[in-house]
């Protein structure tokens, strides 16, 4: 996120980056605050609660900004502006679905709250489908971040038992591939002196 290291950020300032993450719509933060959970460097019920209520307060701000001030919003963003109609129609027959999953819409992350609270939606009941988005949300990206550390965990034990039958089966298919090398460069080097011969004797 904005080619900042999270990961260290985290491991410094653990919720305090986390929350600003989860307001800024930040699933990497989420994530390797999971990974941070696995790891014992973040306390689980923290991370949980955190991620819920920042996740949601900021597309509540999105919400309000795009009630507030939507019309100069899609006039900024004119990209924006173009999916306005199909999630209106979304939205006033699927209102309930389309408010909880509108965090994990392809190319609505951002503008999703904010054309739904230009649509006139009522904010009650925005903030009620948006805190079940928030639950899911939290759950899945703080389970990746689990998940990934399990695995990465896994992997290097593997790699610490394996390690030594790795180094030996790659350092013979270094030399088998440096030796088929070496032959092919001597057997072209043979047959190019060969046609150098041949056409000496031609002019001959």
């Amino acid at each position: 996120m904005f080619g900042i290291d999270i990961a260290a950020l985290l491991a410094q300032y653990g919720l305090l980056v986390l929350a600003i993450g989860c307001l800024l719509e930040g699933e990497t933060v989420l994530v390797l605050a999971g990974l941070a959970v696995h790891q014992g460097m973040l306390p689980l019920p923290q991370v949980f609660v955190i991620a819920v209520v920042f996740g949601w307060l900021g597309d509540q701000i999105f919400f309000w900004l795009g009630r507030w001030k939507g019309d100069a919003i899609l006039l900024r963003f004119p990209s924006w502006a173009k999916q306005k109609p199909k999630l209106d129609r979304w939205i006033h027959k699927y209102h309930a679905p389309v408010v909880v999953m509108v965090r994990f819409m392809y190319g609505l992350r951002a503008a999703g709250p904010v054309l739904i609270g230009h649509s006139g939606l009522c904010p009650w009941k925005f903030a009620f489908y948006n805190a079940i988005g928030a639950l899911i949300w939290a759950t899945i990206f703080i389970a990746l971040g689990w998940v990934f550390g399990q695995a990465a965990e896994r992997i290097l034990e593997q790699i610490n038992h394996w390690g030594h039958y790795v180094f030996y089966v790659g350092a013979v298919v270094i030399l088998v591939i440096g030796l088929v090398l070496w032959i092919a460069n001597r057997r072209r080097t043979a047959r190019a002196v060969q046609r150098a011969a041949s056409s000496e004797q031609k002019r001959d």
